[in-house]
């Protein structure tokens, strides 16, 4: 009679203890792809980032800053008779040349005095900058860029308002900023922007592309019949440094890690299958 010895009984029950029965599964949402549930999934997302650097004008910068720092000390008005003499030569000009806005008019008509100024100015190079800028900025804040339709005699009035005040604040300005003009330019402005374009993403399990045509619907049957989780939004920052200090910041792009397979506690039910039968045998 063949007598079995308990330990070579057990043995294979314990082999199959040891092998785990993984779920498998033919995803039609995923390309058709079939995978296992101990497959390794993540959505990737794909932008294109490109860097733009530029070196800003010393002197450009300087004037802007130097601006602002003499506005204060530098309001005027328009006097009457600057007003005066401006006027039939405005309309004059308007009339040839009606498609032009009140705004620039006043900024040709200041810019032709600029050369004049600067020529007779202490300091040449800071007026040849600070002279346009203050027209130009003058110009903005009293006339307007969109009344090219406007008779000429009520839009010249406007125009020359704004060229005799910006020509009268024009000499302070150049005065305040030339006290200033040497120590601004040993400083030089780089400004750096990154600018990214969204190209959307897509699905790679165990580091393959998933030909999913709608990642939603991929992503929904992973989890329902492989537990496997996945987080299709991902957050882009892009960092613009427009502060002109010289430091670029680079973009950062963060995607959600996906959730680990959950295996379950399949493989177990074959090992209590062999302990019953082992009981059985016993008794």
């Amino acid at each position: 009679m063949l007598r079995l010895n308990k330990t070579s009984l057990a043995l294979p029950f314990l082999t199959i203890l040891a092998i785990p029965n993984v779920a498998h599964a033919a995803l039609e949402s995923c390309g058709g792809v079939f995978l296992s549930g101990d497959s390794k999934c993540e959505f990737r997302r794909q932008q294109d980032c490109e860097e733009h650097c530029e070196v800003v004008s010393v002197e450009e910068s300087c004037a802007a800053s130097l601006y602002t720092s003499c506005e204060s000390g530098c309001t005027a008005t328009a006097t009457e008779e600057c007003t005066e003499e401006c006027s039939p030569v405005c309309v004059e000009q308007c009339t040839v040349k009606s498609t032009e806005s009140s705004e620039q008019i006043c900024q040709d008509q200041c810019l032709s005095d600029c050369d004049t100024k600067c020529a007779e100015s202490a300091n040449p190079e800071c007026c040849r900058h600070a002279c346009p800028h203050t027209c130009n900025r003058k110009c903005e804040e009293r006339c307007h860029k969109d009344d090219q339709a406007v008779e000429c005699a009520p839009k010249c009035v406007t125009a020359c308002d704004g060229t005799c005040t910006s020509t009268s604040e024009t000499s302070c300005q150049v005065e305040c900023q030339t006290v200033q003009w040497e120590s601004c330019q040993t400083t030089t402005h780089e400004k750096c922007r990154t600018d990214c374009t969204d190209k959307g993403g897509a699905i790679f399990c165990d580091g393959q592309f998933i030909d999913a045509a709608d990642l939603d619907a991929c992503a929904s049957e992973l989890s329902a019949k492989l537990s496997i989780q996945l987080d299709l939004s991902a957050r882009i920052d892009t960092h613009i440094d427009t502060n002109g200090d010289g430091e670029s910041e680079s973009v950062g792009c963060s995607i959600a890690s996906p959730t680990a397979p959950k295996g379950g506690l399949l493989w177990l039910a074959p090992a209590f299958v062999g302990l019953a039968l082992l009981r059985r045998r016993r008794n």
